[in-house]
């Protein structure tokens, strides 16, 4: 295999809390990287640099929703003229002076909890013009009205932090603000959290809108079809897109692991589909694709093991994937390791090692 990518997506260094958090943790995989790699600042984030890497540049300038939206059920008919926005499962707390994004306040929520609150939100607000799909990959998808109002945040982006100087003004964004406030009452007491709580699982106290774009896009994506081919526009951006790329004896972006919907939306794009994340690295390797990605999310470790902090899920991150993947670049198994989090992207070869006059330093300072 040529090269193993791991994306870790939630992993921001953004605030001096949050970075000594987890200050001088022993990540031994990361920092041989973060020595003897070289590394590279992503200025618009991992996505648009993934979208790059998998051979689909012309994505990277298109909105995570609407990349996310090749892999729902909505119908390219549908979508006309209509957005679409995110919409993850996050637990909020409120304070005395703000409202913050608990650390661990992504949610992980299974298929039939998603299934069952899609379901009520259409009928709830069924006279609001938005419409709730639970995503099989995780999390969910709004498609609503075509809105002119303000960018939103990726809520990963501010674990731990006040969430009141990132949400949308309600000045300039009066419907979003508005259906946010709407939802966080609906799921107040809802029974769903109900059964979170009887599980010993946070609430999800709102749905975070973020990302949003145009719909049709990502459903219909607009490519050449094959020569002879009768494809239309309404023709899912998969089939089109996958048809296209075997016609032209263009190679599939590689095997992916993981839940991530832009993933999953980025893949089914190419004609193909996102696996299961195996439960050893060395599973990977069976595949015969040329190259590799895993999105690894800590919030799945945190859903897992209710009592690890983010210090845990690094260390257990680092054991069981980064450093694997170091020992498969020594047995000459892979040629080279990227490591992808808090918009930097180091790369080890299998050469690097080599570089014996690099000092030591901290594995996370590579990363800042």
């Amino acid at each position: 295999m040529e090269e193993v990518v791991i994306v870790i997506p939630d992993l921001y260094l953004t605030s001096a809390a949050e970075a000594a958090s987890i200050r001088g943790i022993d990540l031994p995989g990361l920092a041989r990287v973060a020595r003897y790699g070289s590394g590279q600042v992503l200025e618009q984030g991992w996505r648009p640099w993934l979208a790059a890497w998998s051979g689909q540049g012309e994505l990277a300038q298109s909105a995570p929703a609407t990349v996310a939206a090749a892999a729902s059920h909505t119908r390219a008919d549908e979508a006309e003229g209509r957005m679409v926005w995110l919409a993850t499962p996050v637990h909020l707390i409120a304070g005395l002076a703000s409202v913050h994004l608990d650390a661990r306040g992504l949610l992980q929520v299974d298929l039939d909890s998603r299934r069952a609150l899609a379901q009520d939100f259409n009928t709830v607000f069924a006279d609001s013009g938005f419409r709730l799909e639970a995503l099989s990959s995780a999390g969910f998808l709004i498609l609503g009205p075509r809105l002119n109002e303000a960018d939103t945040v990726e809520p990963a982006r501010i674990l731990g932090s006040s969430v009141t100087e990132v949400l949308p003004e309600a000045s300039t964004a009066p419907t979003l603000r508005r259906l946010v406030a709407e939802i966080e009452m609906w799921l107040h007491s809802h029974p769903v959290n109900a059964e979170r709580a009887r599980r010993r699982r946070l609430p999800v106290t709102a749905l975070w809108l973020w990302g949003g774009g145009g719909a049709r896009e990502g459903i219909a994506l607009s490519v050449e079809p094959p020569l002879g081919s009768d494809m239309t526009d309404t023709v899912p951006a998969s089939v089109v897109r996958g048809a296209a790329l075997a016609a032209t004896g263009t190679p599939v972006p590689g095997v992916a692991f993981g839940s991530d919907p832009y993933l999953h939306g980025l893949w089914r794009m190419s004609g193909s589909n996102v696996r299961a994340m195996p439960d050893h690295f060395d599973e990977a390797l069976g595949h015969t694709s040329r190259r590799a990605v895993f999105v690894l999310e800590l919030s799945q470790s945190f859903d897992e093991h209710r009592d690890w902090s983010i210090r845990d899920a690094l260390a257990d991150l680092d054991r069981r994937w980064v450093a694997s993947a170091l020992h498969a670049l020594r047995r000459r198994d892979i040629g080279r390791v990227t490591v992808v989090a808090n918009d930097h992207r180091l790369t080890l070869g299998s050469r690097d090692p080599w570089k014996l006059w690099r000092m030591p330093r901290p594995a996370l300072t590579a990363l800042q």
